[in-house]
Formats: C-alpha cells, sequence, structure tokens
C-alpha cells in the first residue's frame, strides 16, 4: 500500500489502542486458473449501537455450510435463481469440483440442496468437473458441462471435453457419456471448456459457446450448433474484438439488454477481470466499450442470472492461504451478487443490489470517531486535509454486517483518499481500498508501504475521477468480504483483519471532503 496508507494506519492504530481501544487449485479443471499465476437509505427508527444489531453468516456473500463456491452457473426458473457452482471441497482427492446448487429468490436468503452432479472416477473424462450452463427444452432440462481429466494427457488423450447430463427436477441428473464430444480439428485439444448453451431464434437452431483456443492463435469463442441438444455441428467462432489479446476468454454468456447483444467473458491471467462485449447480433461483431470491466480481480468468473426484467452478475470472491491477508489467494470462496446497470451511453456497470440496500437499512451509529493530523467540519459534511501529510478519522468496530454511504469529494492535490480497515491491531500493516485519482482507478492493497508505489495493485479497477466533483459510494460488508460500489463499478476485496476492529477514512497529499457518510446493519 502507498506510504501514506501505511503511515495513517499506523497512526490511526496508534490512536485506536490510547483511546483504549490467493495460489490457486493447480488441479483446477482450467475454468478459472490463472498461468502460473445510491443515496442511504432512511432509518426505520433511531439509530442503534452497532454492536446490539442481529447478525448472520455468509447471507450476503454465500458459502457453503462446508467448502467453498467456486464458479457460478445462474439458471432463471420459476421466480427463482438456481445457482450450480463448482463446489470447492480442497481435500486433496484426485477427483474435485462437483456441481452443487443453491437457489434464491431475492439474493438474501438462499436454500442449499447440495450436490447435483458428482465427479467421475479416475479412468473417466469428468475425473474433475468444470464450468457450463443450464437450459431446459420442453420439460427437459439439460446441463452442459467441463469433463476435465488432468491426468489424460499423460495417457495420450485429451484434457477436456464437453459433457451432458439431463433431469426432469433439476435434482436428480443422468449423464448423457455418449454425447461427450471433443475439441474440432484447429482448435486445442486441452483447452475446449465452460459450454454455454441457448436458443438461437433467428436461426432456428441451439448455439453452445465454448472457451477454446485456436491452434497458433490467442483464445476463442468457438460456436457449435445443434437441432436436438444431442449432436452438434462446428460454425465459425465468435468475432471478438481484442481476443487475439486473451490466453482464454472464459465462461462465456450472453444475453440481451436494451435491444443489444452482450456477451460476457473472464480473462484467463493473472489480471482475472470479467469483461463484457456488444453487438447487434449474434454473429457480431463484439464491440468493446471504452470501459469494459466490472469489478477486479477478486471477483471472477463472472455469469449473469435474472430475477423478472433485473439482470445479476455472480461471481465467486477468493479465500488467502492460512486466511492471512498478506499470503497468495486461493481459488474459490464466498459468491458475490451484483445489479446490473445501463448507462446513459450504453454502457454497463454494476451496483448494490435492491433487496442487500433494503436489508441493511437500519441506522447504527459510527461510534466514537478520533482524528489524524488536520480534520475540520461537522455534521454532515467533514474535510480531511492531507496536504502536509495524512488527515484521517477512525470510528468504532466494523459490523459484522454493514453497509457505509456517503459522498466523497476531493481537490486536485490528493493521491490517495480511502476506507482503511482493521485498525487496532499489528499496526505495521494496515489494509485500504484507496481512490487513486491520478490514475483514474480505486485500488486494495496488503503490500508493505515502501514498495507499493512501485508495484501493480493487488487489485484494480478503472474509474475516471476529476476533482472537485462529487462522487457517491457505498461499502457492503460481511465478515471479512468489502465490495466497495463507486460510480457504476465495483471492487470486491476480502480483508481478514477487518471484522469487529476499527475503521475509518484518510486523505493523504491534498482536501477530501466527506459528507453525509453513514453506516446501517440488518433492519430487525
Amino acid at each position: 500500500m502507498p506510504k501514506a496508507l501505511m503511515v495513517a494506519a499506523i497512526s490511526l492504530a496508534a490512536a485506536a489502542m490510547f483511546s483504549s481501544c490467493s495460489g490457486e487449485d493447480t488441479r483446477n479443471p482450467g475454468v478459472t486458473e490463472a498461468p502460473g499465476r445510491a443515496a442511504a437509505a432512511e432509518p426505520a427508527e433511531a439509530a442503534a449501537p452497532a454492536a446490539e444489531a442481529k447478525q448472520a453468516e455468509d447471507r450476503l456473500f454465500w458459502k457453503p455450510p462446508e467448502g467453498w463456491v467456486g464458479d457460478v452457473m445462474p439458471f432463471n426458473d420459476n421466480g427463482q435463481i438456481h445457482l450450480f457452482y463448482l463446489q470447492d471441497w480442497r481435500d486433496g482427492a484426485p477427483g474435485f469440483h462437483p456441481w452443487h446448487l443453491a437457489s434464491t429468490a431475492n439474493l438474501t436468503d438462499y436454500s442449499y440442496a447440495g450436490e447435483s452432479i458428482p465427479f467421475g472416477e479416475e479412468h473417466e473424462q469428468d475425473l474433475a468437473l468444470g464450468t457450463g450452463s443450464v437450459i431446459k427444452a420442453g420439460d427437459t432440462y439439460h446441463a452442459y458441462y467441463t469433463g476435465h481429466n488432468w491426468k489424460f494427457p499423460q495417457e495420450g488423450k485429451p484434457k477436456e471435453a464437453v459433457m451432458h447430463a439431463v433431469s426432469k427436477d433439476l435434482k436428480t441428473w443422468t449423464k448423457a457419456e455418449e454425447d461427450t464430444f471433443y475439441a474440432p480439428a484447429g482448435y486445442e485439444k486441452d483447452d475446449f471448456r465452460d459450454p454455454y448453451v441457448l436458443f438461437n431464434e433467428e436461426q432456428g437452431e441451439y448455439w453452445m459457446l465454448v472457451s477454446a483456443r485456436k491452434e497458433g492463435t490467442g483464445g476463442v469463442i468457438a460456436v457449435l450448433a445443434s437441432k436436438d441438444l444431442s449432436k452438434w455441428e462446428v460454425r465459425e467462432p465468435l468475432s471478438v474484438e481484442a481476443s487475439s489479446s486473451f490466453f482464454m476468454l472464459e465462461c462465456p454468456d450472453v444475453f440481451r439488454m436494451n435491444g443489444k447483444w452482450v456477451l460476457v467473458f473472464s480473462e484467463f491471467s493473472d489480471k482475472k477481470a470479467t469483461h463484457y462485449r456488444v453487438s447487434d447480433t449474434l454473429n457480431g461483431p463484439w464491440e468493446k466499450l471504452d470501459k469494459d470491466v466490472f469489478d477486479g480481480r477478486a471477483f471472477y468468473a463472472g455469469k449473469t442470472g435474472s430475477l423478472g426484467e433485473r439482470r445479476f452478475l455472480f461471481g465467486w470472491v477468493p479465500t488467502r492461504q492460512l486466511e492471512k491477508d498478506y499470503m497468495k489467494w486461493d481459488w474459490a470462496g464466498n459468491m458475490v451478487a451484483h445489479e446490473m446497470t445501463l448507462g446513459k451511453d450504453g454502457r454497463l456497470g454494476v451496483k448494490v443490489p435492491d433487496e442487500v440496500d433494503r436489508l441493511l437499512s437500519k441506522k447504527a451509529e459510527l461510534g466514537a470517531a478520533r482524528q489524524l493530523g488536520s480534520v475540520t467540519g461537522n455534521g454532515d459534511e467533514t474535510v480531511l486535509d492531507g496536504e502536509a501529510g495524512v488527515g484521517g478519522i477512525i470510528f468504532g468496530q466494523m459490523p459484522q454486517m454493514a453497509k457505509i454511504t456517503g459522498t466523497v469529494r476531493f481537490d486536485k492535490k490528493v493521491s490517495y483518499s480511502g476506507l482503511v480497515a482493521g485498525v487496532g491491531e499489528e499496526p505495521e500493516k494496515a489494509y485500504g481500498i484507496q481512490i487513486e485519482p491520478a490514475k483514474d482507478r480505486i485500488r486494495y492493497d496488503v503490500a508493505n508501504g515502501e514498495t507499493l508505489p512501485s508495484i501493480e495493485p493487488d487489485v484494480q479497477v478503472p474509474i475516471d475521477f476529476e476533482p472537485g466533483v462529487d462522487y457517491k459510494f457505498t461499502i457492503v460488508i460481511e465478515n471479512d468480504v468489502a465490495v466497495f460500489y463507486i460510480g457504476d463499478s465495483a471492487l470486491t476485496t476480502r480483508i481478514y483483519k477487518m471484522p469487529e476492529q476499527a475503521w475509518g477514512w484518510y486523505s493523504r497529499g491534498g482536501k477530501t471532503t466527506l459528507s453525509k457518510l453513514e453506516l446501517f446493519v440488518p433492519a430487525p
């Protein structure tokens, strides 16, 4: 993190005490492993102390009782979003990532059905399962998934294949092994995964989009067509702008919004961003807009589902090794859902889901404030003056589940301004989500302040910032997961030091003005 944040965090931590205070799964079927590596809600009643708020475990950022959530595959049916996902047991067994299922109608209450499609035996193609999709035809549900056997290349067999299973009730699935097929001629045989199936009304046939690699080129999205959902014919791959710059375009997802087709895919690299493109037709060409990402690397494999006309983007936030903020990211973690938005310019964005916003509607006290450096103002507006170093303010204990809202404005001298969390423990390390106006981005880091300015951010999201402009923001917290929403973008991360520790806001280099800063917890 920047030296400024390090100094701020140490000082804030000291003030708090004086006031009495992802490594990757290398066996992953390739679906997501990297190579090498709104305004505040009005309170329903008088403010209550945050500590008295009724809390819930993993309600906003869901995970199963045991294990972790990998790639999510939403399917809409009967007023619910059924969220099939790759279950990550982390048990070291040869087989891994069976499909499990959780369902929701409101994004704050989930029912968990457990295993849907198991992985196979060591001699079978689906020793591990990868990402896919579900579609309904008549009275039958069809699941298409990646069959991945990490041992097969040693035997001269393809590592990956597209496989098929059917069900009448979304609960009991029968594998149609006879429908298994592999990468067609001209495609890399070991990189052929993440099938997404839809009905192409213009062509009168089903289309399957597959993450693939053409021999000798970069990543592509292969297209196959079928009349019966069993036998598939190869079509020309989609023409996606800048696709050659990606090793793989993983987890493709297609839907219509505002009269346009939207293609969502995830970048297979250490950046791990979820991108999108738009087109007038399914055939393309697919256009890249000036800003084509929703979130940073700690939100991966985003795929969409809908409730009525509203569409949501589901991904996962990884854990870290040994549950330490300074360790590498793991593969899989908690599910995160953003509600998708459409700007006047046709650009897509994300915001806090309405249901989450309503749930977190009981105003709570910020807690006793402590100041660092020059802090002026009262009531609705506070100015943090960091011209001589760092200006900051800290509050009480961060609730287990909370929403922080406000407006931030900064002058042109500000280098960094943002949230600091985990104040009061291990003051030699600070953890913050920073606005970096000069570089038009928000970032999250846990690196030492002396080295941070010379390295790439651990997590970053591009956003255009202007000095003197008010920017509304919302931060949603549950346990050690935080999502920072500003403009039409989000930055998702995990901060193990955050729960039940002091938190604050700081400014370095110039003046930051915070307005209408409020804290909300779940309504009774």
